[in-house]
């Protein structure tokens, strides 16, 4: 399928289907990567950086402040990414899109869509319940995170506002946001079976974009006989599907594959 070039957008020699804006904080390593690997023929990426205030890790009240109340430079990274005149825009932060329920984060993705003179704007948070939505919107979660006892209560609040039920979180305590790129496949793996142990769960979340979790999604999806919707997966699948792309993506699992 062909994306289209509509107002701000255009195709060229390499983008001949569609451009694709992904913006990422500063620290972030691995949101780049990752969608790059999903990156279909004739689709290319265009990334951004902004910065963020430091988050404490030694104060866990100070650490829920600052995930209610800190501001980074979105803002001035979208105005960026937008002169190469991308046809979709992917958020790769995720945590502050996970606050509050549907209706915040859809007024959030609405306002940033305003932002870009109407070119999709696609937020993890709504990326992701979409995701669950496409695979039959499965209500029991187990959700992965790299991130503080606070930061895990925050997502779960989500998704129970949203009408899930968070059967288990976990939260892999990461010392900043440079170290959550260095968790091992081992790490993760072993995150994600913690959560299986919990019975009932329909489906996994991941959330934190910084984990590398996307390539391992098609074997936690078989070990585990359960579907995951990753953040990276689902951020980038979204986007792609905004701009008019419909291929699949093989390797990360089956929302990317079949949906």
């Amino acid at each position: 399928m062909t994306g289209a070039a509509t107002g701000r957008s255009s195709l060229d020699a390499l983008a001949t289907r569609a451009k694709i804006g992904v913006i990422v904080p500063a620290t972030n390593t691995v949101v780049q990567p990752e969608m790059e690997s999903m990156r279909p023929p004739g689709v290319t990426n265009h990334v951004s950086r902004m910065l963020l205030p430091p988050r404490p890790y030694d104060d866990m009240k100070e650490y829920r402040q600052a995930l209610e109340t800190e501001r980074g430079g979105l803002e001035e990274a979208l105005d960026l990414v937008m002169k190469c005149e991308p046809h979709a825009l992917a958020h790769g932060h995720s945590i502050h899109s996970f606050r509050g329920d549907r209706a915040r984060a859809e007024a959030e993705r609405q306002r940033l869509e305003v932002l870009s003179g109407g070119v999709p704007f696609i937020t993890p948070s709504v990326a992701v319940l979409e995701g669950l939505r496409a695979i039959g919107n499965p209500q029991a979660l187990g959700v992965l995170t790299p991130y503080w006892p606070p930061a895990d209560a925050l997502i779960a609040e989500f998704f129970t506002a949203c009408g899930y039920r968070v059967l288990a979180t976990h939260g892999l305590e990461s010392k900043g946001p440079i170290s959550v790129a260095q968790f091992t496949p081992a790490q993760i793996l072993a995150g994600f079976d913690r959560l299986a142990d919990t019975p009932g769960i329909e489906a996994f979340v991941h959330v934190g974009t910084n984990l590398p979790v996307s390539a391992m999604t098609a074997q936690i999806e078989t070990r585990l006989g359960r579907p995951l919707i990753g953040v990276n997966v689902a951020t980038y699948w979204l986007a792609l599907r905004r701009a008019g792309i419909s291929d699949a993506l093989s390797g990360f699992g089956l929302l990317a594959e079949r949906h």
